[in-house]
């Protein structure tokens, strides 16, 4: 398999995290993953695409804003404020401010911001120009709020290009996205790119020093251990309910910790797909936590 770029353009979505009221900027592999397999589901080959997703050589990315070219996750713990002195003091903690508040920035300009030669206002200002949230009141007998993210760029996600996959992919920009779909949020016009040369030179290249994690993901047990060390991360804990028509019944998932997407790992991992369904239920519900990673 080889790596293809996925770009994602909406219009409008709700990306939640457990409340209705606030929506995110873009969304896990998991979440992904898991209408992927409602799609595989309707068109009768989930089994197959389940099968293809279990292979060591398949991986997800999370989303990122592509503008001009591929955004990256702000890698955790690196950044080095180099113009740190009495004279300017408050002037440099403004910047480490503004540093500490990025999520993403262009892939052209990861090392320059390691090494703390990026202009972080210019990061930040475009930054915040990716994308507005509106929430919008929903009237009624019980009036409630509903956030929505409006984009002002594409996302894209990578992952490893097969025939299966580029037919889900098709399928699902018609189904959308995230939450309140029923109300026309979240269907997207999709594009699938080849990703240049230099950037491909560092997925999954495990000679670079240092691992930029670009799915929010898990090791398996026994990778936990070397993966930890030298690394900087951050844990996202991921929970909820599922519904299966199988079952008929919304039911609570169990909970599963995740390292951030961001994290940096000196021993990379290749993690797995996890099934958080509780004892006894109708059919596995399937976590997507297979690590990516970007070397520098």
């Amino acid at each position: 398999m080889e790596f293809k770029c996925y770009k994602l353009t909406f219009q409008n979505a709700h990306f939640g995290d457990g409340y209705l009221n606030t929506s995110k900027g873009s969304f896990p592999a998991s979440l992904l993953f898991s209408a992927l397999c409602l799609e595989a589901l309707k068109n009768d080959c989930l089994d197959e695409f389940i099968a293809e997703a279990q292979q060591d050589d398949f991986f997800m990315s999370d989303a990122f804003p592509y503008v001009d070219e591929p955004y990256l996750p702000k890698p955790i713990g690196l950044y080095q404020n180099k113009r740190l002195d009495f004279d300017t003091l408050a002037e440099d903690q403004r910047i480490s401010k503004k540093a500490a508040e990025l999520t993403v920035l262009p892939y052209s300009q990861l090392m320059s911001f390691v090494e703390g030669d990026a202009i972080i206002d210019d990061l930040y200002s475009d930054q915040v120009g990716l994308y507005d949230l509106e929430v919008l009141t929903k009237k009624g007998a019980d009036p409630y709020e509903v956030a929505l993210t409006r984009f002002n760029s594409s996302l894209y996600i990578i992952a490893q290009a097969s025939e299966l996959f580029d037919q889900l992919m098709t399928s699902l920009q018609y189904s959308g996205l995230g939450g309140k779909r029923s109300s026309g949020y979240g269907a997207f016009s999709l594009e699938i790119a080849e990703l240049n040369t230099d950037f491909l030179s560092h997925l999954n290249k495990f000679e670079y020093q240092r691992q930029l994690l670009l799915t929010t993901s898990l090791p398996k047990n026994n990778e936990l251990t070397k993966s930890l060390l030298g690394a900087q991360y951050k844990l996202e804990k991921t929970s909820g309910f599922t519904y299966s028509e199988t079952a008929g019944v919304l039911l609570r998932k169990n909970d599963l910790y995740k390292f951030s997407a961001g994290s940096v790992f000196l021993n990379p991992y290749l993690g797995s797909i996890v099934d958080v369904s509780l004892a006894n239920y109708a059919h596995p519900v399937y976590n997507f936590a297979k690590g990516l990673f970007y070397g520098f």
